[in-house]
């Protein structure tokens, strides 16, 4: 036995130090750059977003609040934004659950919708609440997008934050994408 618990340990060490997950006692750390932000508020709402970036005027998501977008992100054959965060709202439906109504929502999508891929699915905090989070590939307009999808319930409203982009600009842009995440607040 003594043996058998040598082994594990000695593979539980081996593999932490092959990660790179050991502390060097260097509390000199480099912070991540932070994005030059503006900031939004109306609508019930307020945020940071890229200083780059420019409010759009026509948005043709359901319940959308209001949408900015990366211009240098614009498909020139057809004026599209590709890169672009949509805040939508919709009144919470009578007794019903954020979990339910995300659920559904996106059960719906994988029955009804063949270009929708699902990612990743997990949980955050945005402006003090438990949020889910959907990450995915779908198809807007034929073209293919990644898409994530941030959902919180305050005040008697669900809020989605839907941060989308080409799948090859995707990870790029997650720091701004992070930028109005993290500092998204219903007022």
């Amino acid at each position: 036995m003594k043996k058998f618990t040598f082994l594990i340990i000695a593979i539980l060490a081996l593999v932490v130090f092959a990660s790179g997950c050991t502390d060097s006692g260097n509390t000199n750390q480099t912070s991540q750059p932070t994005v030059p932000t503006k900031e939004y508020s109306g609508n019930g709402i307020s945020f940071s977003y890229p200083e780059s970036w420019q409010q759009l005027e026509q948005i043709s998501s359901p319940n959308a609040l209001v949408a900015f977008g990366d211009p240098s992100s614009v498909d020139s054959a057809t004026n599209n934004v590709n890169t672009l965060v949509v805040i939508q709202s919709i009144p919470m439906p009578s007794g019903s659950t954020l979990k339910e109504v995300y659920d559904a929502t996106y059960a719906q999508f994988k029955a009804t919708d063949s270009s929708f891929q699902q990612i990743s699915d997990s949980t955050t905090t945005v402006d003090g609440t438990t949020a889910y989070v959907n990450t995915h590939m779908v198809d807007v307009s034929g073209v293919q997008k990644q898409e994530k999808a941030v959902w919180l319930e305050k005040n008697g409203n669900i809020y989605v934050i839907l941060c989308g982009a080409l799948p090859s600009a995707f990870e790029t842009q997650q720091k701004n994408f992070d930028a109005i995440i993290n500092t998204f607040k219903v007022h």
